[in-house]
């Protein structure tokens, strides 16, 4: 019956460390995805949210290298592989667990922030090429539409254009794109709650994993015994 619940659990750790790498895989192309678009434009959104997503794509490789090894070690029946990776998915858990809280804190006021953001980067004349690009990125115009440049003085921005036309320089109100606050709010709260989503699973798995190595370590130390 101890045998039995060996080669169970054993392949289980495997079949779930498999899924584990995959899960990393995921969290790596969310986060490489989000940043991309971070970068386009990085003038217009504060520096705390890119160090968000790249602290998300350094946490997919540790899971991704970290599950491997998993899979090594039980194949293996190797202790010492195993109880290393018992202590660091205790680890990773306790990360991934923060940086679930951050991402569902964030979401919880994104509106605010999102509109608190491109309020004051719309305004500043500065970085207005990297709003306009984010304008062209997000198919958005301004803050709130259209109408958000008369506010500032300036005629709407080619970049709000559905349909350009070459011989102008300028939208119409009616041929322009929707404000760029909810469009934004929209693609964060879509990554966000997708990486969420994905760390929380992740994170139920770990707990069972861990105990599961746990208990294989046991079993062939015993195992080592008997054949001492």
């Amino acid at each position: 019956m101890c045998c039995l619940a060996e080669f169970i659990v054993k392949y289980v750790l495997i079949i779930s460390n498999f899924i584990f790498a995959i899960a990393g895989l995921a969290i790596i192309g969310l986060g490489t995805a989000a940043q991309i678009n971070l970068n386009e434009i990085h003038d217009v959104v504060p520096g705390s949210l890119s160090f968000l997503t790249i602290s998300i794509i350094t946490l997919g490789c540790i899971i991704f290298v970290i599950a491997f090894c998993a899979c090594c070690g039980a194949i293996r029946e190797s202790t010492c592989m195993l109880l290393t990776y018992a202590v660091f998915m205790g680890i990773l858990a306790a990360v991934k667990i923060y940086i679930t809280v951050v991402i569902f804190e964030f979401l919880g006021h994104v509106t605010d922030t999102v509109t608190d953001w491109l309020t004051k980067a719309f305004a500043n004349s500065n970085v207005r090429p990297a709003y306009n690009a984010m304008e062209n990125l997000f198919k958005c115009c301004g803050t709130v539409g259209p109408a958000s440049y008369p506010t500032i003085g300036l005629p709407v921005s080619p970049t709000c254009c559905k349909n350009p036309d070459m011989l102008v320089n300028e939208c119409s109100l009616t041929n322009s794109y929707e404000g760029c606050i909810p469009q934004v709010t929209s693609y964060l709260e879509s990554f966000g709650e997708a990486i969420g989503i994905v760390l929380i699973v992740v994170i139920l798995v770990e707990c069972v994993c861990l105990i599961f190595s746990i208990f294989l370590v046991c079993q062939f130390r015993n195992k080592k015994r008997r054949y001492a």
